[in-house]
């Protein structure tokens, strides 16, 4: 430990496995370097610029902070947002490097068991919901040295749709058709595991740096039919309690996800909320507020007539009016995309995102000759080795091409191309599939998929030839060569 760190904040850092010592070190020779004494804010900010610790870390480091900076094995690195009910953090794991979200319940919380009970319910609906509309719940647990709930997520590098909403103002309809066709899939998704969401709104529906739209907090996810005792007790919960009690329907209730996904949409496109605005729980609940179709009607004239239709029937306010189920809704607006953007019935559409290669490959140098070819054409690249990653990842992002080198990853390699396809068909995309192998290997041609988007290359092969059969088998988007496409699993 650095006998020069005589203010002792940076040997704290380093017993907190912040930092490493020789990284103090380094620090502490830029400021000697440099002729600044040493201070418990001088070294901070060396090792912050650094990278070596976040502003979040520095700041609890300059208080004196002892806690909270791991929870649960991940490393805190800094918060993303806070609520009445919880807080994110953006947080990594030492040991694989691995970004995750990390949700964790209020400490005024921590001794209601109404409130726990809620936020592990979050958790715990979320674990059973891998669709690539829903973000991934990876674990629900309780840190036991601060007695801390917490939820672990998948990390969304992006935005909220009102942080998004706040800049673009307004979309075009090809892009708010879009957020809407892959929210309302993750809706039918859920629907298939007898759940609904009850909490849809613009903070709830997140946007993935590839333009993915993934639903989130389902921590009001009722059992299609269930109720609660008092849904006004929650106060997320009025506006579906006004809606539901103004239809005469039960809590739980599928279409009133519709009807709010309506008035998102609204929103989406002209740039105003549908339903008025109040902080008055009375006025929130009057019947009068969910009856928008005059509103609707008119601020939707100037739109084709498909787009009123559509939204006249999502926001309908007699339910039996609206889409009965996600499915139907969907299924309308792959329709409407079709006639207004192009799209023929039942054609395939391409994954969000730029072109994106998952290749399964176990030689480290063939590793890094793939990752460094593709890259330098633009192709965004992810590296496994274990072939169940590969239909593990298409569940949550989809890619547009998976490439398996049976003569390193074999048999199981090939039987992989089979789970990511089928899973490609239920979400209506492209993905193409070109399996390599060894000269010495033909009795495994036997098991790769008859299709015509999976195409096989012996070896010896070059990029070439591997490139053009990917051309073949799926008509990927150009890349762009100055793209960032350094991902890797």
């Amino acid at each position: 430990m650095s006998k020069r760190d005589v203010t002792g904040i940076g040997q704290l850092a380093v017993r907190l496995n912040l930092v490493q010592p020789h990284q103090l070190d380094e620090c502490l020779d830029e400021l000697e370097h440099q002729g600044t004494t040493p201070s418990k804010e001088s070294i901070v900010r060396a090792l912050e610029r650094k990278g070596y610790l976040t502003s979040y870390q520095g700041g609890k480091l300059l208080k004196g902070d002892p806690d909270g900076y791991f929870l649960g094995g991940y490393r805190i690195l800094y918060r993303i947002a806070s609520g009445s009910f919880g807080r994110v953090f953006r947080a990594d794991d030492p040991r694989s490097g691995s970004i995750v979200a990390i949700k964790v319940l209020r400490n005024r919380w921590m001794d209601k068991p109404d409130k726990i009970e809620l936020f592990e319910r979050e958790g715990k609906v979320g674990l059973t919901l891998k669709h690539p509309g829903i973000v991934e719940i990876l674990a629900v647990n309780r840190d036991p040295a601060t007695g801390q709930y917490f939820i672990v997520m998948e990390f969304i590098e992006g935005g909220n749709l009102k942080n998004f909403m706040s800049i673009r103002k307004k979309l075009e309809l090809p892009e708010a058709l879009r957020i809407l066709e892959e929210t309302a899939s993750g809706l039918a998704y859920a629907a298939t595991r007898g759940l609904t969401h009850r909490d849809i709104k613009l903070t709830n529906i997140l946007i993935s740096s590839q333009g993915q739209a993934k639903l989130v907090d389902f921590g009001l996810a009722e059992i299609t039919g269930g109720e609660l005792e008092d849904d006004t007790t929650v106060a997320r919960t009025v506006d579906y309690a006004g809606l539901e009690r103004a239809t005469n329907v039960k809590q739980g209730d599928l279409r009133s996800d519709i009807y709010f996904l309506g008035c998102v949409f609204f929103e989406l496109i002209t740039g105003r909320p549908l339903l008025e605005t109040t902080r008055s729980s009375t006025s929130r609940m009057a019947a009068r507020r969910f009856d928008v179709a005059a509103k609707v009607r008119a601020d939707l004239a100037d739109f084709p007539p498909q787009i009123l239709r559509l939204v006249e029937r999502m926001t309908a306010l007699e339910p039996g009016g609206r889409f009965q189920t996600s499915s139907a809704l969907v299924e309308t607006v792959r329709k409407i995309q079709t006639e207004l953007i192009g799209r023929a019935p039942g054609e395939l559409r391409l994954p969000a995102g730029p072109p994106t290669l998952f290749i399964l490959e176990k030689s480290p140098k063939l590793q890094d000759v793939f990752r460094d070819k593709f890259k330098a054409m633009g192709y965004r690249v992810l590296i496994a080795t274990d072939p169940a990653r590969a239909a593990a990842t298409y569940q949550l992002n989809p890619f547009h091409a998976l490439i398996v080198d049976a003569g390193t990853v074999f048999e199981d390699g090939i039987k992989s191309v089979d789970a990511v396809l089928n899973q490609a068909d239920q979400l209506e995309l492209h993905c193409g599939s070109v399996i390599l192998l060894n000269e010495d290997q033909t009795e495994l041609a036997l098991l790769i998929p008859d299709r015509p988007n999976v195409a096989t290359l012996v070896r010896p092969m070059t990029l070439k030839q591997l490139k053009a059969k990917l051309l073949e088998v799926l008509p990927l988007p150009e890349p762009n060569a100055d793209a960032d496409s350094d991902s890797s699993e």
